[in-house]
């Protein structure tokens, strides 16, 4: 495959190292790279020599980088990795890294802490936005919810101190844990949180955590003790009970946060990881956040609040953890925040922006749905040219407004991040958008929702006979709505074109400032807040194009 066609999801390049199950009692274990799009390369060995990576447990950069030699040797993944670095290099991507674990001996080893070659040195993998990085989990049988786009978002905080934590050599959580978790939680924008809190009048029983998740909360954080008993792994209830209660609500929460203790001596946050992958692939979790050992109380608030922040400006979880990590990867226990997904894309959270797409741009994807089913009915029963012309002229105005978004979105994604580029071309960018900005006078817009509602009325008696009963009443309503909607259309397309306008200043003003940083650090935020409806209307868009442009077999 030429190397313009190697693969990405527009913002990313998508990268999965798989480690399959030893076939030799754990000496060594069958590993794979896989790029999406482009190639899966032949599987290599990895030996993991675990007795040299826990003698260096306490020094994270030592066990880093020999855990890097290992994976990313020649016997394992090494040729292919840097193949596939200079793939992505000459593309210009960065990656979005997703390691998938068959073997459950493996979850405990360090993966995050891991160091990568390169440019001729070592570098931490899962603390550079450059490379978001999760540990994948595979769940079977599960059609991806949207993005979460509804404010407030609902949180549900259970602080878990109950009675008799002695019988299972476990400390009480300090109040001034307790604070902390209120403080962090209640100064988060357009969050609304619910507290079950052992000593209060809500404490968190396993009947008040079922009957709260009946609520639709959308995050999950849990401050709670790990422990490994003789009945195994424990929070303050059986972990098996918490993943049968998470399984039996009707909308399980997107994201869960296992916060373990870190005042508690006898607290064991790597207690908490296998419950991790078991409740996203059996909870019904989209992506789930646990320590995988120890943690230091300033690492923890530190990491915590800069991981809700960052997931709140833009949503994706995996680059949320990875920003995280960046700013407290010079404490000893940085790597310790583990991330479990489901999620390709590990878009958690979308925006009001991304609500365009549910108020107006979803009915135009429906009636398209519909008119193409006559399109391709009217083609083959050679039907009148008038009707072919005109159902073509109504799917080219159904795809106005997804073009208006797909143009305006590319041309800002393709500044790209490249710090050594990126103020040259977001200058040029600047200077279009602005002239875009200040004629815009929606009057081709108004004008499509006009067409739209003379070509319905044209066109729907004549494909009455060629549709199914409900695929007819569904046109008939979606084109009713979408001839009407002139307000609503422009409405949102000027909120559209107000935020990005907001963010260009923003980024403009970074760059003016000569912190380029920040200004690429502002242009991902809003990128991601566009992603999910721009990908949507991308695809929308291009397949709209191909029913008009599609030649009738003979």
């Amino acid at each position: 495959m030429a190397l313009e066609q190697l693969g990405s999801r527009e913002d990313y390049q998508i990268v999965e190292i798989r480690v399959f199950v030893s076939t030799d009692a754990g000496q060594t274990y069958p590993v794979e790279l896989d790029v999406e799009g482009w190639r899966r390369f032949p599987a290599g060995t990895l030996q993991l020599d675990q007795a040299y990576l826990l003698g260096l447990a306490a020094d994270p950069k030592a066990y880093g980088r020999a855990l890097g030699e290992m994976l990313f040797s020649d016997a394992a993944i090494g040729d292919a990795y840097r193949e596939m670095i200079a793939a992505i290099e000459a593309r210009g991507l960065p990656m979005r890294l997703r390691l998938r674990l068959d073997p459950t001996e493996l979850e405990k080893l360090g993966w995050e802490r891991i160091l990568m070659p390169l440019g001729g040195d070592w570098q931490p993998l899962a603390a550079t936005a450059d490379t978001p990085f999760s540990r994948f989990v595979l769940a079977q049988r599960w059609e991806r919810p949207a993005p979460i786009t509804g404010r407030p978002l609902r949180v549900l905080a259970i602080l878990a101190s109950p009675a008799k934590l002695d019988a299972y050599q476990l400390d009480p959580i300090s109040p001034e844990e307790c604070q902390a978790v209120h403080t962090l939680l209640d100064g988060l924008p357009e969050v609304t949180v619910t507290y079950l809190e052992s000593g209060t009048a809500a404490p968190p029983t396993l009947t008040a955590i079922r009957a709260a998740l009946t609520a639709g909360h959308h995050l999950i954080h849990f401050l709670c003790h790990g422990a490994q008993t003789a009945r195994g792994n424990v929070l303050y209830l059986e972990a098996a009970r918490l993943i049968e209660a998470f399984k039996l609500a009707a909308n399980p929460p997107a994201l869960t946060f296992l916060a373990a203790c870190e005042s508690a001596a006898r607290s064991r946050g790597d207690a908490l990881v296998p419950l991790g992958p078991a409740l996203v692939e059996r909870g019904g979790v989209q992506a789930v956040v646990a320590m995988a050992d120890r943690i230091g109380l300033k690492t923890a608030r530190l990491f915590t609040g800069q991981f809700y922040t960052r997931l709140l400006n833009h949503g994706v979880v995996d680059l949320a953890m990875n920003e995280a990590r960046a700013l407290v990867q010079d404490e000893w226990d940085w790597g310790v925040p583990v991330l479990f997904s489901r999620l390709f894309d590990n878009q958690l959270i979308d925006f009001p922006i991304g609500q365009f797409y549910d108020t107006y741009l979803s009915h135009t994807d429906r009636a398209y749905l519909a008119v193409d089913e006559a399109l391709a009915a009217a083609r083959r029963q050679e039907y009148g040219g008038t009707l072919v012309d005109d159902l073509e002229r109504l799917i080219k105005e159904l795809s106005k407004s997804h073009g208006v978004l797909v143009d305006v979105a590319s041309k800002f994604r393709r500044v790209g991040s490249d710090p050594n580029t990126f103020a040259q071309r977001f200058d040029e960018f600047y200077a279009d958008f602005k002239d875009y900005y200040d004629r815009q006078s929606w009057v081709e817009e108004e004008t499509s929702c006009r067409q739209i509602r003379e070509l319905g009325y044209q066109v729907l008696p004549k494909v009455r006979p060629l549709l199914r009963d409900d695929i007819f009443d569904q046109l008939q309503q979606e084109l009713g709505l979408l001839g009407d909607a002139d307000r609503a259309l422009l409405q949102q397309f000027r909120e559209y074109l107000e935020a990005m306008n907001a963010a260009v200043e923003a980024i403009y003003t970074g760059i003016c400032g000569s912190d380029i940083a920040e200004a690429i650090r502002l242009k991902r935020d809003f990128e991601a807040q566009i992603s999910p409806s721009f990908r949507r209307s991308k695809e929308m868009f291009e397949r709209m194009n191909s029913s008009v442009t599609a030649v009738m077999a003979a």
